[in-house]
Parts: C-alpha cells; sequence; structure tokens
C-alpha cells in the first residue's frame, strides 16, 4: 500500500515537474519500489504471436513484414502504450515461440508465473482454440495444486485478424459473441472461480494502420486492468 503511494506520488511530481533528470530519477525509484508485471503471449500457430509482440514493442512499424519466431523473446512494452499516469510501469513482454504445444506450458510457469495472460487466436478453428485453452487451464490447476501460488491476474482472450474475418462491426461483434458464450466460455468459467482472476475479449487488427487506435485502446484496457489487480 505504501509502495503505491509512493509511486502515485512520483508519478505527479514528474508530471508536474516535466524535468529529463527527475522523470529519469523518479522512474528509477518506482521501477525499484514495485516490480514490473509479465505478460505472456500465448496461442495456436499462426495466429499472430509475434506480430502481437513486436506490436507491443513499436505500434509504428505495424505494416512492416514479420517472420514467425520459434524462440523466446523478452522485451518492455512501450511507453506509447501506457497511460501517462502509469508510464513509469513498463510490464515486461514474452513470447515463447509455444506453439501448439499448449501442454508444455505446466514448464514455462515453474519458471515464469506471469501476472497477464494474451491469449491469442485467429478463429479460423474454435475447437482447436477451445482445446488449447483448456490445455492452459489444466496446467494452471495442476501447477496451482502443488501448492505453488499463481500470480496470474488477467487474462485477455484476443481474437485477431479480424480485417480478414470481420468486414463490418456486426460480424465482428457476432464472432465476438459466439467465442465468449460458447467457444470459451466454459473454460473461462474455470478460470474465474478457480483462480478469481479478470478475463477480458478483445478482437484486433495488428497489421493494419488504420486499426491503430481500437488495437491501442484494447491494450491500454488490459494493462489498466492489470495494474488494478496488483
Amino acid at each position: 500500500m505504501y509502495s503505491r503511494t509512493i509511486v502515485s506520488i512520483l508519478g505527479s511530481l514528474v508530471g508536474l515537474l516535466g524535468l529529463s533528470v527527475v522523470s529519469r530519477r523518479a522512474v528509477q525509484a518506482a521501477r525499484k519500489l514495485r516490480s514490473q508485471p509479465s505478460i505472456h503471449i500465448v496461442g495456436p500457430p499462426g495466429a499472430g504471436k509475434t506480430t502481437l509482440f513486436q506490436y507491443l514493442r513499436d505500434p509504428s512499424r505495424v505494416d512492416e513484414p514479420r517472420t514467425t519466431s520459434v524462440r523466446r523473446r523478452t522485451a518492455r512494452i512501450t511507453a506509447d502504450l501506457l497511460e501517462d499516469q502509469r508510464s513509469w510501469l513498463r510490464p515486461k513482454i514474452i513470447d515463447d515461440g509455444l506453439g501448439g504445444q499448449a501442454n508444455l506450458w505446466a514448464e514455462r510457469l515453474h519458471r515464469y508465473n506471469p501476472e497477464g495472460l494474451i491469449f491469442i487466436v485467429d478463429t479460423h478453428d474454435a475447437d482447436e482454440d477451445r482445446t488449447y485453452l483448456q490445455d492452459l487451464y489444466n496446467s494452471y490447476r495442476d501447477f496451482g495444486t502443488h501448492a505453488k501460488r499463481v500470480n496470474l491476474r488477467v487474462l485477455l482472450v484476443l481474437l485477431n485478424k479480424f480485417d480478414r474475418w470481420g468486414s463490418t462491426t456486426e460480424s465482428r461483434e457476432a464472432v465476438m459473441h459466439r467465442y465468449r458464450s460458447e467457444v470459451c466460455q466454459e473454460v473461462v468459467n474455470r478460470f474465474r472461480s478457480t483462480f478469481g482472476i479478470t478475463v477480458q475479449f478483445g478482437y484486433s487488427s495488428l497489421t493494419h494502420r488504420e486499426h491503430i487506435p481500437y488495437n491501442n485502446l484494447m491494450v491500454r484496457e488490459f494493462l489498466a486492468a492489470l495494474e488494478h489487480k496488483r
């Protein structure tokens, strides 16, 4: 509680003075007082994990070509995606290149145990998406059974590539409703009841510049929920 108050005061000081030296020192002090949350990106092959990872690092490069990576990558989320009052908090983003191997998530949990999880899908195979999410839940359940603390606070189910499957707002909302009420509902309810986490749904188009404002809004809502649950 005290650290939150001090961080808030430091943030206000930066906003009022706007001095680069004070800003740098305030940022350093705030990060020492509060650990930075980690966010993992998971999802089936080809869903957009690499693209999302790069987007969270630099949205301005949205239309640059991406090459899928199978190796672990770590970075800090860009300050451009943070609201001003939280600009001194920079969550770590991790893409392990997990792909279709959701059963290996239990091993990752012992190493990382992130506070935020983004489950990204492209909606082309709803059964595969449901199975993947169920495997993630099973890993968390088994992890928690062995007297391990589950750090997960917020889960974002991100329906990606709406530029391909959602040409209108109505069509996008229809797919969103299906994933909320049919595809993911049962597993999401298990996540909520077992771990008391916040679950969000969103859709994105990460490769088109005209969709940047909506993508950014979706990411900021996720980050706000993550900060609120800490």
